[in-house]
């Protein structure tokens, strides 16, 4: 099950919250709640980083014996379950969340060392960057980005709703889901895509110094996630390893298929397997929602040629919605100052794409429908 839809009046209004772990993610919950009001207490074993976050107004520094109503554990992976029972034990916090990756293997671990159940509601802002530590925190980060709600059974509701009414606090969507549904997912949208790219950029060092310069800016864009913590997501992958197991052998059997049929396939078994590789990436990109904790849904899209001169953009878009159709997202903008037309492509409904396409057509306007 996956729920993005929440009633809102159901939800607490927080107004003091503990955060445990001043790194990234710590640190941008507090930035994130101080700027809305709320009052931020912080709490790392490393005292320089909860000096650092204090200095760049994510809180202040979390005293012994100070209740909070709700607290997240924003803690490397492998701690987050003993940082949830020190705090469950304390009795300093009503309700507790978490925002590590793996979502299974801490409840396990929580479930052996004791911890309640009924007030810590598992969850993960999925949202991050390559550099790591308070210093590179941002109010913003999760605004517009997906924060997975993740309670079992024994999650009581009061914790459910603060993990809700956090999340919405820093600015991202809730979604609500299983632990188990939430690591099988992760394994595929983003532990096997770190390894894929720390991995690929790790060819470079079969190349000569003279060859690295004609790396072009797809290769930086594919292996932008090998800028990564290396010990951080050590840990992160440890912990979800069955899942990325599986994920990384269905990869590697799809590579070692092509790698066969390019090494021994004819001319046209090569363009087959090669276009077949091609179009499967095509309709998995598809797939991926265009607007933040939706559902997933194939739009139609629509490429309009316009002219490099003011009003264009606003024209075509007053004449789209004029026929009552909706324009559901903005895509690719190509625009070369060398030319004196660009190209932008716009989603609406699959149903009446080629209708848009016919009478854009119709009234002067180049549009097509893109594949």
């Amino acid at each position: 099950m996956v729920e993005t839809g929440w009633d809102a009046d159901a939800l607490p209004t927080l107004r003091r919250v503990g955060v445990v772990g001043t790194g990234l993610i710590g640190t941008s919950v507090g930035l994130a709640l101080s700027a809305r009001g709320v009052e931020v207490l912080l709490r790392d074993a490393d005292d320089a980083q909860v000096t650092l976050a204090e200095k760049m107004g994510a809180g202040r520094r979390w005293e012994a014996g100070e209740r909070v109503e709700h607290a997240v554990v924003a803690t490397p992976l492998p701690t987050i379950p003993r940082e949830v029972r020190a705090l469950t034990r304390a009795g300093i916090a009503d309700t507790v969340s978490d925002a590590g990756s793996v979502k299974v293997r801490p409840l396990v671990e929580g479930v052996q060392l004791g911890c309640d159940l009924s007030v810590w509601c598992p969850a993960h802002p999925i949202a991050g960057r390559e550099r790591h530590g308070a210093v590179s925190a941002r109010a913003d980060l999760f605004a517009e980005r997906v924060w997975a709600v993740c309670p079992v059974a024994h999650t009581g509701d009061a914790a459910v709703r603060a993990t809700v009414a956090l999340a919405l606090a820093c600015g991202a969507t809730p979604v609500r889901t299983t632990p188990r549904r939430h690591d099988e997912a992760m394994a595929t949208v983003s532990h096997v895509p770190q390894l894929v790219a720390s991995a690929l950029a790790g060819t470079l060092g079969d190349l000569s110094g003279s060859d690295v310069p004609l790396a072009g800016q797809g290769f930086r864009d594919t292996t932008r996630l090998a800028d990564s913590d290396a010990e951080l997501w050590a840990g992160i992958i440890e912990g979800n390893r069955a899942p990325i197991a599986r994920r990384m052998r269905e990869l590697g059997t799809a590579l070692s298929a092509l790698a066969d049929v390019l090494d021994a396939g004819g001319a046209d078994e090569v363009t087959a397997a090669v276009t077949r590789v091609m179009r499967d990436g095509h309709a998995g990109r598809a797939r991926l929602p265009r607007k933040v904790g939706t559902a997933t849904r194939s739009w139609g899209w629509v490429g309009v040629v316009l002219d490099d001169r003011p009003g264009q953009l606003a024209a075509i878009v007053g004449l789209i919605s004029a026929w009552d159709v909706n324009i559901e997202d903005v895509g690719a903008f190509e625009h070369s100052l060398d030319h004196p037309a660009g190209i932008v492509e716009l989603a609406v409904d699959p149903t009446v794409a080629d209708d848009v396409v016919d009478r854009l057509n119709a009234t002067g306007w180049t549009a097509y429908r893109r594949s």
